[in-house]
C-alpha cells in the first residue's frame, strides 16, 4: 500500500519498537540544515574529556562525530534493523573504540555513569508524535549529570490561526497535513503565539491541556491552526523546521466567524508520544 509523505515521516511503534524506514534515515542525514545545526550544537556542547550519550542513534552519524570530539560516547538504539547499520558504520569509523553501542529502548537505558552531554533528536511538531519529552524526563533523572548539557535544551510551541481550503468543489477532506514544500499554505489571520514550552533542564508534563487567547487580525472565517516549534539546540544554536524534521503542520478546527480584533480562545489537549489524530484542538469566542 502506498503511503503519503506524512506516513514516511512518522515512526511505526510496533511491538514496542519505533521504526523509521531506511529511506527516511537517508533523508534525515542528507538534510543539510538538520545535520549542520545538530553538528554545531555538538561543537558547542561537547567537552574534550567529557562523556556523551545519544539516545536513538539511528545510522550512527552523530555518535561517530561526537566521538571525534570527546572521551567516550554511549549510543542507544532500540530498532534492531537500524542498529545493524549503526554498528557497521561505527566499526568502519576511526572512533569505534570510544563508542559503546547498546541495543536498548531509551526509556530503559541507564549508562554505567552519568554523562556530561546528551543528544536526543526525537523531535516532532509540538512533541506529539515522538517520545522526545518522555525520554528527556527519563534522561534528567537517570542519564545526565546535574547541570549537564541536553540537546535540545528547549522547545517552544507556537500556533497561528487561519483559513484553509479543506473543501475542493464538493469534496471535503478535513485532516492534519504537514506543510511540506509544495503543500499550499493556509491563509494566516493571526500573529504567531506561544502555546507552551518544554524546558529540558527540568522535568516536563507529558499530558498538556490548556487554553490561550489569540487576537484575530483579520475578519473572516477561521477553520485551521498552523503549528510550529522553535528549538534551542544549545546555548547559541537554534533550529526551526525542514521538510524532514518538524515541518509546520496544518490542523483543522471548528469553523468560527470572526472580526478583526476579536479575542479567540484556542484550546489544545494532547499527550506526547501519541498522534495528531488523538489530540484535540478547538476555538471559540
Amino acid at each position: 500500500m502506498s503511503q503519503s509523505r506524512f506516513h514516511h515521516h512518522t515512526p511505526q511503534y510496533e511491538a514496542s519498537i519505533g521504526n523509521f524506514s531506511l529511506s527516511y534515515h537517508l533523508e534525515m542525514i542528507k538534510d543539510q540544515e538538520r545535520v549542520g545545526r545538530i553538528k554545531a550544537a555538538l561543537d558547542e556542547s561537547l567537552l574534550p574529556d567529557g562523556i556523551h550519550c545519544e539516545l536513538g542513534v539511528g545510522t550512527g552519524l552523530f555518535a561517530i562525530y561526537a566521538a571525534s570530539k570527546c572521551k567516550k560516547v554511549y549510543a542507544a538504539e532500540r530498532d534492531p534493523s537500524i542498529f545493524i547499520f549503526a554498528k557497521a558504520n561505527i566499526e568502519r569509523s576511526p572512533y569505534a573504540h570510544k563508542i559503546e553501542l547498546i541495543l536498548s529502548d531509551a526509556m530503559d537505558f541507564k549508562p554505567q555513569e552519568k554523562v556530561d552531554s546528551l543528544l536526543v533528536e526525537m523531535m516532532s511538531i509540538w512533541g506529539i508524535n515522538e517520545p522526545q519529552v518522555a525520554i528527556m524526563n527519563h534522561a534528567q533523572e537517570h542519564i545526565l549529570k546535574p547541570k549537564g548539557q541536553a540537546i535540545p535544551g528547549q522547545i517552544i510551541n507556537l500556533v497561528e490561526l487561519g483559513h484553509y481550503d479543506f473543501k475542493v468543489m464538493d469534496v471535503h477532506c478535513e485532516t492534519s497535513i504537514p506543510q511540506f514544500t509544495g503543500v499550499v499554505a493556509p491563509r494566516i489571520m493571526s500573529c504567531s503565539t506561544v502555546f507552551n514550552r518544554f524546558d529540558f533542564t527540568s522535568l516536563n508534563q507529558e499530558a498538556i491541556k490548556d487554553t490561550i487567547t489569540i487576537e484575530s487580525l483579520l475578519s473572516g472565517t477561521i477553520n485551521c491552526a498552523r503549528l510550529s516549534s522553535l528549538v534551542q539546540l544549545s546555548e547559541q544554536i537554534t533550529f526551526y523546521s525542514t521538510d524532514s524534521l518538524m515541518p509546520q503542520t496544518i490542523i483543522p478546527l471548528n469553523e468560527l466567524a470572526v472580526k478583526s480584533g476579536d479575542q479567540i480562545q484556542f484550546s489544545a489537549d494532547f499527550q506526547v508520544k501519541s498522534s495528531l489524530d488523538e489530540s484535540r484542538f478547538s476555538i471559540s469566542h
